[in-house]
């Protein structure tokens, strides 16, 4: 696949452009802010989500991948919100052997998803 420079080259990332754009009052330009915003959070996301799981503060944990969930959809990421989802329930059943199996493909789709905003963005945004 090709270089992000658009919004339709994000559809072939697997985002959900529309999605995203209908869920910002169809108002590209808020769309884009919230890219931006979900771009420079998942900086700090990732490894701060990693460090919860490994130090198994699992309230904290679930409450992370739940905001993680709602950010995701709410910029058209759908498979990371539905990964988030899953981790979400995960922890609330206390299915640890799906937690465990799960949160690297997670946080892998979650850096995914930062760096396929970076190429779009890039830092002058």
């Amino acid at each position: 696949m090709g270089a992000i420079r658009t919004l339709e080259d994000l559809t072939s990332k697997g985002f959900d452009v529309a999605l995203g754009i209908k869920l910002c009052g169809g108002d590209e330009e808020i769309y884009m802010e919230m890219l931006w915003a979900a771009m420079e959070e998942g900086s700090k996301k990732i490894p701060l989500i990693r460090g919860i799981y490994e130090q198994k503060d699992l309230e904290r944990y679930c409450i992370e991948v739940h905001g993680l969930k709602n950010a995701m959809q709410s910029i058209g990421a759908t498979y990371l919100s539905q990964l988030a989802a899953e981790q979400e329930c995960a922890v609330k059943e206390e299915n640890y052997s799906v937690m465990e199996i799960g949160v690297e493909e997670m946080l892998t789709q979650y850096q995914f998803v930062v760096d396929a905003l970076k190429e779009l963005l890039g830092e002058n945004y």
